[in-house]
């Protein structure tokens, strides 16, 4: 498969570049963060903000073929560390799509479940089903993914051939099905739903976890939020995260207030967050 998605990166040699878009966003979040610690750790009620900015570009050629490039800077609290990261570079033509950097990899791109509660993108509570060592956004891989109609199919490799996945997605009448698996055993996969104003979504790995999380829109501007993670370990069940949030649209921002438990201990965030 390495040999297979490499071979690939031979398509970007595509001459007569037509144009040339650039684009700067971002997001940004503020609030507070309440922990209860537990019997070694005292209670804490955090003021915390962060600011992210992406950058983006993109051409096209005569012949149709899209070009992009895209890389970010976060910086949160007064560290003034913050540098370009998650960078990657991508060609799309028809249902094709090469990806080489930050990938996220062929099975979470397919098999992922995840919910972020809290203003400040899953800082409060945050479940997902990805395992141990698979392909992530913060990596450099290599991504090949081909979509035609429904259905999504997927193959990645890190940039040392050192491990490969690959991933199937389908979706139908607002079910959606998807299963990854990578050269080391792991698994992961993903069974949902969608329908008017709500969404429920089930994930399991082969790290015996398992991830639920359900939404409901109670109007345009406010809706709620629900995300579960359990783990597994000789019989014994455990949950590792667990939460509820409520968002509000001010027109621009939103206000969000979320509550849950990390291993058991209780968390609560309040805060506003807004992209630009």
């Amino acid at each position: 498969m390495k040999n297979v998605l490499f071979a690939t990166t031979a398509l970007i040699a595509t001459a007569g570049i037509a144009s040339a878009d650039l684009s700067v966003g971002g997001n940004a979040h503020m609030g507070v963060i309440y922990n209860a610690g537990d019997a070694t750790t005292d209670a804490t009620t955090d003021v915390i903000h962060s600011v992210r900015i992406t950058f983006g570009a993109s051409v096209e050629t005569d012949a149709g073929v899209a070009f992009g490039a895209s890389a970010r800077i976060t910086e949160s609290g007064n560290g003034n560390n913050g540098q370009l990261e998650h960078n990657q570079v991508n060609m799309t033509s028809g249902g094709f799509t090469l990806r080489v950097g930050a990938t996220h990899g062929a099975m979470r791109n397919t098999a992922r479940v995840t919910t972020y509660l809290g203003f400040n993108r899953g800082g409060v509570v945050g479940n997902d089903n990805s395992i141990v060592g698979v392909q992530n956004d913060g990596g450099d891989n290599v991504l090949v993914m081909y979509k035609t109609g429904d259905l999504t199919v997927a193959a990645s490799t890190d940039v040392g051939g050192l491990e490969q996945e690959v991933g199937v997605g389908y979706t139908m009448n607002g079910f959606n099905l998807g299963l990854g698996v990578n050269t080391a055993d792991g698994w992961m996969f993903k069974a949902g739903y969608s329908g008017g104003n709500y969404a429920a979504n089930l994930g399991l790995n082969s790290d015996n976890d398992a991830v639920l999380t359900f939404s409901y829109d109670i109007s345009d501007a406010t809706s709620l939020a629900f995300g579960a993670e359990f783990s597994t370990d000789g019989g014994t069940t455990t949950t590792d995260y667990i939460g509820a949030q409520v968002s509000h649209d001010l027109g621009g921002a939103s206000l969000v207030g979320t509550i849950g438990q990390n291993n058991d201990v209780t968390v609560a965030g309040l805060g506003v967050s807004f992209s630009f």
